[in-house]
């Protein structure tokens, strides 16, 4: 008979993720550990779902599954390390009541967490193909109901200041960390010790160095332990060490809850002597999974800050954005490529995957960095995630540098009051809000300046040391409170200027047609691309096995290369490969500045739309341009609707008109033949390119005497507003070029180096397919060290065709990997080895080397005939 003797509180638990007051779907997913405290065994794990009036719902859980981190935490316990357990719980419309219960060694049935969730299911427009309707729905009834719960308390937050006069025992502080993290985590720790040091202690930051021996006056830090761990100290003492290590230092960690990385803190932060972060919400789910953590608030210090700062009216920069590029952040940004590309932005994505060093382009130096910020007007805050995760260390970087802050909707700001010291809106309404804001200079100064004096004089780094080291203290001579409930509320938001409510009121009415109008644009995309037939151009691999594609590939490749050799055959003859038409602006002009060449094959409902958005570009242009439409033999009215277009610019236009279809790359190394300008433009007819695109391109060019520069692209379907993605995020980076290819063709070089170059590749093609002369195009400037600028703004948009040339290319992705292999590694071994080489994972390129029985991975195959070819042309 089963004893009521025990309590719940001899078990110990935790979520992956916390409970929402408010979820837009039936079923709420939960992944969680329980353990046994006492070592006896589980039995079972069950919810018990309640909702007023209507019968109780009962869902067993999954258990026994891996957590390995929960293990090492509770090393005693055989049972932990199979102590996670998944439950779908479901959800009634409205308020749920949910009681998580286990069963006890004595098949006792014990309630240990309970939650209350609000269920407002939308799950219906998803399944009608409605993603953009869904998704506005549920921001703005997740934010009316933030915005209830903000209104109820409209108090300010009371947070708890020690007294400065309280005596801080302690006299040394060490922070470690290791040289091979990313340098925004020894930005951090650079922080931390300069608070330290304004408390008059003796702080110091140590790479690469172990933690000593415990001492009375002592506090030793280990700055973000997955970076630390993983990349030094494992690599330098055994994991039991390391353990013995750990319980001397106080682990710092800096994630946001819902990564991985977070998670992998879990494994050290038992043996340690305590844990804090950095952000309040990462102290609360710590917290929640049973671990002691303290809050080490970041705050001002005269490092972060740039000494030369313009007043905001000069400032050049109208729009900055510093993140990683995440799929969110990727939709978003191309979603309002249009509003970017009107002002002068500075949108600066670094990969996730690798530590970002010194040597790394994508990321800027601390100095480079504030240098930015007190040149630019407003820093825009967009979230990694779905997580409204406060990014503390960023926005202090634009406060302190003068920068008003445009955030989107966030917690765990407190003691910053939105509107006053930052504006916070929902991420549908930060456009909106940064085009107020730039058309009303006097209301961004007044944030601007409200933030840079708060934080300068109320929110200083040391104050955050003080309390740290304080509450530090307390905890380990007295119990610690366990509860998340001491941070209290963040502040209710400040009104916005009445003109900006106003506008924001109405655009939510307009968002709503906005969203559902996107969705029926894709979804009649959708349509068209199913009733239409196959391009003619490249073989369908939709409707056939790989080895009929394949077959397919082949034949008409062999046909591309005979015509290439023909038409080398028939100019050694002397004779005509080509026609020129040329209008009466080309015959009058004088000689370009920059020669834009537009490749046409079968284009013919594009090449308008393209030649207008270069019109619109080259008025804003003050060097003279001339076009220069390469049709590679179109067997549509292509080249008929490219001399109407002629004949309707008033700008110089010159067609060449081939008589064989030689492809791509041979259309393109033709049209730098025949241009007359120093710089070229490479561009497909079915491409678009914004008015500012050429004038900064050049001024990029010519102000860093780069031989190429290019831009962020918008990639698209069917029209600029159907936005798909970015593609040419970031700055020319050649360790992150030899990884993948990220750059388009579409930019501006120098004539001179392409034909230095030899043109682009025509033997890739005869490996694979068209569209891989571009990445290795981008290799050979980075193979002869040329210098590439990068302008970190939407200038240009990319068409996407479902059929691209990329999706038959991969049909041979080892043949061509092999090719640039034997070209391109002595560039590869320049940096440390990555996931993957040239686009393909390094496991995969392993096992081919392997079945081909190579002793290395970077063993070649026998030369290609295409290679030799490829050498005596360069």
């Amino acid at each position: 008979m089963a004893t009521e003797s025990r309590t719940a509180e001899e078990f110990a638990f935790g979520f992956d993720e916390p409970f929402e007051a408010l979820v837009f779907s039936r079923t709420r997913p939960v992944n969680g550990w329980l353990v046994d405290t006492s070592g006896e065994p589980i039995h079972g794990i069950r919810v018990i779902a309640t909702k007023r009036l209507r019968p109780h719902r009962v869902v067993r859980a999954r258990r026994k599954r891996s957590r390995p981190d929960i293990g090492a935490a509770f090393p005693a316990i055989p049972a932990a390390e199979s102590s996670g357990f998944y439950v779908n719980v479901p959800l009634r419309t409205g308020g749920n009541r949910l009681l998580f219960q286990v069963q006890d060694a004595r098949n006792c049935w014990r309630t240990f967490f309970t939650a209350e969730i609000r269920a407002a299911p939308l799950e219906f427009l998803l399944r009608l193909g409605l993603t953009n309707l869904h998704e506005h729905l549920r921001t703005r009834r997740q934010y009316r109901r933030d915005g209830s719960v903000a209104r109820s308390n409209r108090r300010v937050r009371q947070v708890q200041v020690q007294d400065e006069s309280a005596p801080v025992q302690l006299r040394r502080v060490i922070v470690y960390a290791t040289a091979n993290a990313n340098l925004f985590i020894r930005e951090l720790g650079e922080l931390v010790v300069a608070g330290f040091t304004e408390l008059g202690l003796e702080a110091a930051l140590l790479l690469d160095r172990k933690p000593g021996l415990p001492s009375d006056d002592l506090v030793q830090i280990v700055l973000t332990p997955h970076e630390y761990y993983n990349l030094f100290l494992l690599e330098t003492v055994s994991p039991r060490e390391a353990r013995e290590l750990t319980r001397n230092a106080v682990l710092l960690c800096t994630e946001q809850p819902d990564t991985s990385w977070f998670r992998q803190n879990l494994r050290w932060a038992c043996y340690a002597r305590a844990v804090a972060d950095i952000n309040a919400l990462g102290v609360r789910a710590y917290r929640q999974l049973g671990i002691r953590t303290h809050h080490l608030e970041l705050g001002f210090h005269e490092i972060l800050a740039s000494r030369d700062q313009q007043p905001l009216l000069e400032r050049h920069v109208d729009i900055t954005f510093l993140g990683s590029l995440t799929p969110r952040r990727d939709l978003f940004f191309s979603r309002h490529a249009s509003f970017f590309s009107k002002y002068n932005c500075h949108l600066r994505f670094v990969p996730l995957g690798f530590a970002k060093t010194e040597s790394s382009r994508s990321y800027l130096s601390t100095g480079e960095r504030n240098a930015l910020l007190a040149n630019s007007r407003i820093l825009l805050n967009l979230h990694y995630s779905g997580q409204r995760y406060f990014e503390w260390h960023r926005m202090l970087l634009g406060f302190a540098n003068g920068c008003c802050v445009i955030s989107e909707t966030s917690v765990g700001f407190g003691p910053l009051i939105p509107n006053r010291h930052f504006v916070m809106v929902e991420k549908d309404e930060l456009i909106d809000a940064c085009r107020f804001y730039l058309e009303h200079p006097s209301e961004c100064s007044r944030i601007a300046k409200a933030g840079h004096d708060f934080v300068r004089d109320s929110l200083r780094q040391s104050h955050g040391c003080r309390k740290f080291l304080l509450d530090l203290t307390r905890d380990e001579t007295s119990n610690f409170n366990m509860q998340p409930a001491e941070f209290g509320d963040d502040p209710a938001p400040a009104d916005l200027p009445q003109a900006l409510a106003k506008s924001l009121k109405q655009a939510a009415r307009g968002n709503l047609w906005k969203a559902l109008a996107s969705d029926l644009r894709k979804m009649l995309s959708h349509s068209q691309k199913t009733m239409a037939h196959p391009s003619p151009e490249m073989p369908s691999i939709l409707t056939k096995s790989l080895s009929e594609a394949r077959s397919g590939v082949i034949e008409k490749r062999a046909a591309y290369h005979q015509r290439l050799q023909e038409q080398a055959s028939r100019r050694k003859r002397g004779e005509k490969v080509w026609t020129l038409h040329e209008n009466a602006a080309f015959s009058d002009s004088l000689a370009p500045q920059i020669s834009v060449i537009i490749t046409l094959y079968n284009y013919e409902q594009f090449i308008e739309g393209c030649a207008e958005s270069i019109g619109r570009a080259a008025a804003q242009l003050s060097a003279p341009i001339e076009i220069v439409i390469v049709d590679d033999a179109s067997t549509d009215g292509s080249l008929a609707r490219a001399r109407r277009v002629q004949m309707g610019l008033g700008r110089p236009v010159r067609i060449v008109q081939k008589y064989l279809n030689t492809g791509l790359a041979d259309a393109r190394n033709i049209g730098t033949q025949i241009a007359r300008a120093p710089y070229v433009f490479m561009m497909d007819a079915d491409n678009l390119i914004t008015p500012r695109a050429l004038r900064v391109l050049f001024e990029e060019i010519e102000r860093g005497q780069h031989a190429a520069a290019y831009s962020l692209l918008c990639r698209f379907r069917g029209s600029p507003e159907n936005a798909l993605g970015l593609l040419s995020y970031y700055d020319w980076d050649p360790e992150i070029l030899v990884q993948s290819p990220y750059i388009d063709a579409m930019a501006l070089f120098r004539r001179a180096t392409l034909l230095e170059l030899g043109g682009y590749d025509c033997t890739l093609s005869q490996i694979g397919w068209f569209g891989w002369e571009d990445y290795e195009m981008w290799l050979r400037f980075a193979a002869r060290g040329f210098s590439v600028g990068f302008v970190p703004n939407t200038l240009c948009f990319y068409r996407h065709h479902d059929k691209s040339m990329s999706n038959t290319t991969n049909l041979f992705e080892e043949e061509l990997v092999r090719v640039l292999q034997e070209r391109y590694q002595s560039l590869v071994d320049r940096y440390p080895a990555r996931k993957k080489i040239f686009g393909m994972h390094r496991h995969k390129l392993r096992a081919l080397a392997e079945r081909d029985g190579a002793n290395e991975i970077n063993a070649p195959d026998a030369r290609r005939d295409a290679g030799k070819e490829f050498r005596l042309k360069t």
